[in-house]
């Protein structure tokens, strides 16, 4: 028992040592880390809805709004609230690409990196991620 209470231990140091380290900053850096995790994975949810909705419209593809319509992506895609990021969708006039971006709602609050996914040359989404200042990347 005593080998599980020193794995424990040891467990806990590192995020230990972080707070230490970060002090007042911890609870600030961790929150941002969060929502910068989630925009990346809110990002992946629109690159799958554009793969599933352009499978079922021959290969257009649409804005947020028709996604949600669709029940491919969640409401919670317009508002900033649970994510602390604003997403936007363009689509060509054509609907034959597009491409979205997660901007902080917060620049340095609610998040540091802005967020970009494309398609590649490949038909592949691809992300790309920069410290923007709080400004969208451009596509």
């Amino acid at each position: 028992m005593s080998k599980l209470a020193g794995r424990s231990s040891a467990l806990t140091s590192l995020p230990e040592q972080r707070v230490k380290k970060e002090g007042k900053n911890f609870l600030r850096n961790l929150r941002i880390e969060t929502h910068q995790d989630e925009a990346r994975q809110m990002l992946d949810r629109i690159a799958k809805a554009q793969m599933a909705y352009a499978a079922q419209n021959g290969g257009r593809f649409a804005g947020m709004h028709r996604l949600i319509e669709d029940g491919l992506l969640p409401n919670d895609a317009l508002s900033a609230e649970s994510t602390g990021y604003v997403y936007a969708v363009t689509v060509s006039e054509d609907a034959a690409k597009y491409h979205a971006t997660a901007t902080p709602a917060e620049y340095r609050k609610s998040g540091i990196m802005s967020y970009l996914v494309r398609l590649g040359d490949s038909g592949a989404p691809l992300l790309t991620s920069k410290d923007n200042g709080g400004k969208p990347l451009e596509n």
